[in-house]
């Protein structure tokens, strides 16, 4: 649920920053929220073999607690990925590009033979790359908006969001990950990521408060700040062994994607 709200929200953003709120474009956020839910049920399905092995992980995964045939998830994933293209299809070839690289990267983080996600490196450079700042890049791409420094600035801060949220998980995944073929965390070690993972996320709150206190951050985003910040102060105060908080994840996610509807009605009525 967090993440396609997440992805949502952030491909909602320059639609409020640079003015493009319509019919079309609120129908494109939409269905790259769509998108990113339906990537994260595709990793779920290529993980269930692994998270069998990991009881907590185990009933989190619907595959493994329902087991599906392959016939039918691969009718269902054409099916949703069609819906997905048709909001896409007003933007011309761009949007069809555009379209066509989430799938191949879909695909690629998650199924054999290259499930990127058991690469070291390359694990965190495709999250980093494409789980939080895409769907910004997307937005601002198909909507045709002119870059400005605040776009750039909420870029940094989403790459370094998507590649700490990537080292969290990895952390709390040491074990099973481990079994399943290895990542950036089990080749590099625990203890090194968990204070890795800190240290990023200093420099990302650091960059968010000089472009606040600046001005370049404008008021409607300090929200989502405030709103993300519990769950960022919590990987300073807590052991390297203790997993991040899911419901304070699940609950700093909602608040921000219920603050976008207000915010989001607030500049379509204004």
């Amino acid at each position: 649920m967090d993440a396609w709200q997440v992805a949502l929200v952030i491909a909602t953003l320059p639609l409020l920053i640079h003015g493009a709120i319509r019919r079309e474009t609120a129908v494109l956020a939409l269905a790259i929220g769509v998108g990113y839910w339906f990537a994260f049920a595709l990793n779920d399905y290529f993980d269930a073999p692994f998270d069998r092995l990991d009881e907590q992980k185990a009933q989190r995964n619907f595959f493994v607690q329902q087991p599906t045939p392959r016939w039918l998830v691969a009718v269902f994933s054409v099916v949703l990925l069609a819906v997905v293209a048709a909001a896409f299809a007003p933007f011309g070839p761009l949007g069809w590009l555009l379209w066509l690289v989430s799938c191949l990267v879909a695909w690629a983080y998650s199924a054999p033979p290259l499930r990127l996600k058991m690469r070291p490196g390359l694990d965190l450079l495709t999250h980093a790359l494409f789980v939080q700042t895409f769907p910004y890049v997307m937005s601002m791409v198909l909507i045709r908006a002119s870059w400005g420094l605040l776009d750039w600035v909420l870029l940094a801060i989403l790459g370094l969001a998507s590649l700490t949220a990537q080292l969290e998980q990895q952390a709390r995944d040491f074990v099973v990950d481990g079994l399943a073929g290895g990542t950036f965390t089990t080749w590099l070690g625990q203890g090194r990521v968990v204070r890795g993972l800190r240290g990023i996320t200093a420099v990302c709150l650091l960059i968010a408060l000089v472009f606040v206190l600046s001005g370049t951050i404008p008021w409607f985003l300090l929200p989502f700040g405030l709103i993300g910040l519990p769950a960022l102060l919590h990987r300073f105060w807590r052991s390297a062994e203790t997993p991040r908080s899911e419901r304070l994840v699940l609950l700093s996610t909602t608040a921000g994607f219920l603050y976008t509807g207000v915010i989001f009605c607030y500049f379509l009525l204004s």
